[in-house]
């Protein structure tokens, strides 16, 4: 198995500090919501609110949700959001952002790769970060939105928010990945980009998340728990009959130079099932 440590950005409001941390016995829970849920058993104490982005965030096609897992009155819930969110966790070199403790007055995350300035309420997140390589994600009004239009379902994110005295994040990646066999990707990319048609959902003219042309209008409202591999990896639930072919998964992962085997998929969901029961 790829060996790689997961990296994670930790960060506690109420003392305006943050570190980032490397884990090198997570891999088995691969990314998304399996990592969000070992984080979350992790750092429970701290009533955390986690993202997550799996191996495939930021490099295929329709792989463009990120994984939200927080504590909602003593049920953990996992939810996705859609946008760009994904690539920009994928670009700061992070596998995934913790965020726990209450900010002593209203504040804003503005991080930089793995680097973060505590803002207050009246600085405008939309004039933080990069232009072209950043994401925000502010409380407006009642809705935490993520670019103006991306949500989640229910109001378990806004409550975070509430919370936590949180009013924005911008997040700018500008790192670069690196692939060492190019060709074999772009090939690979270019065979799942050509699979649209396997999409439960029809092409439209709206927004789209990062790595999709599809445009549909099913993405604003994001998605709730689902499939554990497909959320794992983080694919949009509408790509199942993609992110489901064991086959295709265990390409995309190799280009990538992981090494995961047919053992380590067939073992996740009793791995996270355990996860949440000791956690409960």
């Amino acid at each position: 198995m790829e060996t790689r440590p997961r990296k994670v950005l930790s960060i506690n409001l109420a003392k305006k500090e943050y570190e980032v941390k490397s884990f090198e016995d997570l891999n088995n829970y691969i990314g998304g919501v399996g990592l969000g849920f070992k984080l979350m058993e992790l750092y429970y104490d701290k009533n955390p609110l986690i993202f997550a982005v799996g191996p495939l965030n930021g490099f295929f096609p329709f792989a463009s949700k990120t994984a939200v897992v927080l504590n909602n009155d003593g049920v953990i819930e996992d939810i996705y959001l859609g946008g760009n969110i994904s690539l920009r966790i994928r670009y700061a070199g992070l596998d995934a952002i913790v965020i726990y403790g209450t900010s002593p007055e209203p504040a804003v995350l503005d991080i930089l790769n793995a680097a973060v300035s505590f803002k207050s309420v009246n600085e405008n997140p939309e004039k933080l970060g990069l232009p072209g390589k950043k994401s925000v994600l502010k409380l407006e009004g009642s809705k935490v939105l993520l670019g103006g239009y991306f949500g989640t379902p229910e109001h378990y994110l806004e409550k975070e928010f509430e919370d936590k005295n949180l009013y924005g994040i911008v997040i700018t990646g500008t790192e670069l990945m690196h692939i060492s066999d190019f060709d074999k990707y772009e090939e690979l990319y270019s065979r799942i980009l050509n699979r649209k048609d396997d999409l439960s959902v029809l092409e439209g003219n709206y927004p789209s998340c990062s790595n999709c042309p599809m445009g549909c209008g099913k993405s604003q409202t994001g998605e709730m728990g689902g499939n554990v591999l497909l959320h794992s990896l983080v694919a949009c639930q509408y790509a199942d009959k993609i992110y489901t072919d064991v086959g295709i998964v265990f390409s995309c992962l190799n280009v990538l130079g992981y090494n995961y085997t047919h053992e380590d998929i067939e073992s996740l969901p009793r791995l996270i099932e355990q996860t949440l029961r000791r956690i409960s």
